[in-house]
């Protein structure tokens, strides 16, 4: 098999990846436990009591007041950071830019390899589309549609940076 075909094809299959990831987060919930068919999920209260915060644990506390944000790995940007010289992964190590695109983004006692997927994911999906059209790639980028674009090519695809440019500041 030629080279050309073989990126093509690692490219479809990426996109069917990426497109069955899309097929199956659609049908999640969102905030108000809404996104199945309009009806509240089993067990989710109504409302709270009047003066109760809400029990269900969106605001970071348990039924009993408790707060367990950190514990979840709450996405907090106050949230202490794993320091750089402590970013290393299970297994292997990361490379120079790896560790540049962590730097500050790893909360303490998440795993960086998780933060990272998050980058990698970005970089292909940012490929995939444009490599079907390079306009719809940089209209993504525009709209924000793709999580994480930006620090992912500045760190772990920098070849995408003139697509990032073309569709301007956000």
């Amino acid at each position: 098999m030629s080279a050309h075909r073989a990126r093509r094809a690692a490219a479809a299959v990426t996109l069917v990846l990426v497109t069955a990831a899309l097929a199956l987060t659609a049908g999640c919930a969102d905030d108000d436990g809404a996104g199945h068919g309009g009806r509240q999920r089993s067990g989710a209260t109504a409302s709270a009591a009047p003066g109760q915060p809400p029990a269900d644990g969106k605001d970071g506390k348990d039924g009993n007041g408790e707060d367990h944000s950190r514990e979840r790995g709450a996405d907090d940007e106050d949230a202490p950071k794993v320091p750089r010289s402590r970013l290393t992964p299970a297994t292997g190590s990361f490379t120079a830019e790896q560790k540049d695109y962590l730097t500050g983004r790893v909360p303490e006692g998440m795993e960086p390899a998780a933060v990272l997927e998050a980058g990698e994911t970005a970089c292909a999906r940012i490929r995939t589309t444009a490599e079907v059209s390079e306009k719809d790639a940089i209209s993504a980028l525009a709209a924000g549609e793709i999580d994480q674009a930006e620090p992912a090519i500045e760190h772990l695809c920098p070849q995408f940076a003139p697509l990032l440019k073309a569709a301007g500041p956000k």
